[in-house]
């Protein structure tokens, strides 16, 4: 009883956490909105890169239909067991503060709704390995990205709770300058963290580089601008280092045993 119990309050959840989405991007107040640019500060990426944020609701909704199979059981019950609920809710909150100009509040949210996610995604990563193609790409795939791209949502809620508003034809202050070179420090480091931790993680990479580039799309600041192309560009070619590696090994193994028959003779 108490799977399916937890399983149902999962639909339930992502539903309500949906519905706010859709409502916040579509609805009748988008200028009070993450997705509208409603509070502009130096770090907000252009709208399209909010993009991602689709892909990750639909795998999430992959997610609830995929965990009422018999193998999903013991990693969405032993392993995800409430923290979705509780992700889903805080989330949730996140959205409702902003839009209601609460944004300490708001960021509050976000930083619970982040070491959420992220439990859920160390706890993915250590005890439960993906034993399916299933479970890769409708469990591991959606936490993966969502734990990159909540990385991203913090520091955007931080700026907007905590730094000026930014204003048309007025040039950032240089500590806000040095604020951000440093939190866009902080994504290409998350980007090197991904790459070489103990089970290499591109997805995560990749939303990061992707969120980068994104930032550089929507500021003209000539010093933000090419920071932020700077360290995307950097952690998009930091994200084909175990792929370069993969091949130069590979190749290499294959020379190795070419040359073996030769050394008999």
């Amino acid at each position: 009883m108490y799977p399916l119990l937890l399983k149902i309050l999962n639909v339930i959840a992502y539903l309500c956490f949906l519905g706010t989405n859709v409502y916040s991007g579509l609805g009748p107040q988008t200028d009070k909105t993450p997705y509208h640019e409603g509070y502009p500060t130096y770090i907000t990426p252009a709208s399209f890169t909010f993009g991602i944020w689709g892909f990750i609701h639909l795998l999430l909704g992959c997610f609830v239909i995929y965990q009422f199979f018999t193998s999903a059981d013991e990693v969405v019950v032993e392993g995800i067991n409430w923290h979705f609920i509780s992700i889903s809710l805080w989330n949730t909150a996140w959205l409702a503060l902003w839009a209601n100009d609460l944004l300490v509040l708001s960021w509050i949210a976000i930083v619970i709704t982040a070491s959420e996610v992220s439990h859920v995604y160390w706890v993915l990563k250590r005890k439960f390995e993906p034993v399916s193609v299933g479970d890769k790409l409708w469990i591991h795939l959606p936490f993966s990205l969502y734990q990159a791209w909540i990385a991203v949502v913090f520091i955007l809620s931080t700026f907007v709770a905590f730094t000026p508003e930014k204003l048309p034809d007025e040039d950032p202050s240089n500590l806000i300058r040095v604020l951000v070179f440093l939190a866009l420090s902080f994504l290409g480091i998350h980007v090197i963290y991904y790459v070489d931790s103990f089970k290499i993680d591109l997805t995560g990479s990749i939303v990061i580089a992707w969120s980068l580039f994104g930032i550089a799309a929507g500021q003209e600041d000539p010093f933000i601008h090419w920071s932020a192309i700077v360290i995307g560009s950097a952690s998009a070619l930091y994200i084909l280092k175990p792929l370069v590696f993969k091949y130069f090994l590979h190749r290499s193994s294959d020379e190795n045993e070419s040359l073996l028959p030769h050394h008999r003779r």
